[in-house]
């Protein structure tokens, strides 16, 4: 059998600005705009408490707790986080789906069978994980298939993980709320009721099928099959390929030994190649992550000359900018990335004729051809062979472009 995570961060907006202001923590915050007619995006679950939810315009928001603090939305340290959660979840297991900005589905069926490791003890590690290095919380269902997975991890916010199957869903999911059901609008709600429709069980009792038809039309089997457990799409990691590949790593303690930290370095990087090349993916874009303490770390980006996925050169740039960023203190993380990859087959890349002899696949002839189409447009040669090859021991080397 099948085990399908659905992976939710709670409360992302507000958790990830917590995340980067630790004073936060435990105080009503909500992610909008200012003006008289903002809507709230994200409340944290503080703020929940208050009757607080998206959606509810800010004036209402600001009458229910007096205290609440407005924070703007920023997109680009969301972006960064989501990414770096992907990358970490991406880590377990390739067989990922994107869901969102804050969610995905993951099939560790594979990883269950070959580390004979429980499901629950697996998503405990997750869990632990994206809380350590990302200092955010998210809860996890465990299922069969997607749509159970995403109906349990609602079920045990923040940081909750539940386990639906077949076996438990007359007892878990059929009491709940038609309001509930993944799939189900608002819209929808009212006219079901109107049928004598109110609970997910109702959804799933055949004898209710016609007016469920009525309401519903064509979708119907659909919505009857998922509220009885059943749903066969699978995993969909075709059409999301990762926009970054990385590993990172929480040292067994921290330590300033340089020796060792390029020792992780080198595993890290030689994590992130195998990944990338499995994938064939390819990037010019490389960055390390240097943790100090929970709440205190180091970003670094640069790129190369080329679109890359090999090995020694993630090694080399990662040590380039740890050289060149490390301050001496005890390191708790190390990480390496590779970002904004590009599946090889979309790369297109102009090839230099200076660079012709680096290029076994390129025959002399090609080269005699490009000269020759340069060169049709004027009176007198503009290039030769030997001045386009000799030019080439003129231009600088420069392995790390900023």
């Amino acid at each position: 059998m099948q085990v399908i995570f659905h992976i939710d961060l709670n409360a992302f907006y507000a958790s990830a600005e917590i995340s980067r202001n630790p004073s936060l923590k435990g105080k009503p915050i909500v992610i909008s705009g200012k003006s008289k007619r903002s809507i709230i995006t994200t409340a944290s679950y503080e703020a929940r408490k208050y009757g607080i939810h998206s959606a509810m315009p800010l004036f209402q928001a600001k009458q229910l707790c007096k205290d609440l603090i407005i924070l703007p939305a920023d997109f680009e340290l969301y972006h960064r986080l989501s990414n770096e959660f992907f990358t970490i979840i991406a880590s377990y297991s390739e067989i990922l789906e994107v869901a969102s900005i804050d969610e995905c589905y993951l099939d560790v069926t594979s990883i269950i069978q070959e580390k004979k490791i429980h499901p629950v003890v697996l998503a405990k590690d997750i869990q632990t994980k994206v809380y350590e290095q990302l200092n955010l919380q998210c809860s996890i269902g465990i299922s069969p298939n997607k749509f159970l997975a995403k109906m349990a991890s609602d079920m045990k916010k923040p940081m909750g993980i539940t386990v639906l199957t077949r076996n438990n869903l007359k007892e878990v999911m059929w009491p709940l709320d038609i309001k509930d059901m993944f799939g189900i609008g608002k819209k929808t709600q009212p006219k079901l009721r109107a049928v004598g429709i109110n609970t997910i069980g109702d959804l799933a009792d055949y004898k209710n099928y016609d007016n469920l038809k009525k309401v519903i039309g064509k979708n119907a089997l659909l919505v009857y099959r998922k509220a009885n457990g059943i749903d066969t799409n699978p995993v969909d990691y075709g059409h999301n390929e990762l926009k970054s590949v990385g590993n990172s790593t929480t040292l067994p303690a921290d330590t300033n030994d340089e020796v060792y930290l390029k020792e992780v370095l080198s595993n890290l990087a030689k994590q992130v190649s195998t990944r990338a090349l499995k994938r064939n993916l390819v990037s010019n874009s490389i960055s390390i992550t240097i943790k100090y303490t929970r709440f205190e770390s180091v970003t670094r980006q640069t790129t190369v000359s080329k679109y890359i996925n090999d090995y020694e050169t993630i090694l080399s740039t990662a040590k380039m900018l740890f050289d060149s960023n490390y301050n001496g203190r005890p390191v708790r993380l190390l990480g390496v990335s590779l970002n904004n990859t590009i599946n090889k087959k979309n790369l297109k890349e102009q090839i230099s004729i200076f660079e012709v002899e680096q290029q076994p696949n390129i025959k002399n002839e090609n080269l005699d051809k490009l000269i020759d189409k340069i060169n049709e447009n004027f009176d007198h040669p503009l290039v030769t062979k030997a001045s386009a090859l000799s030019k080439k021991e003129k231009q600088p080397q420069k392995k790390y472009l900023k």
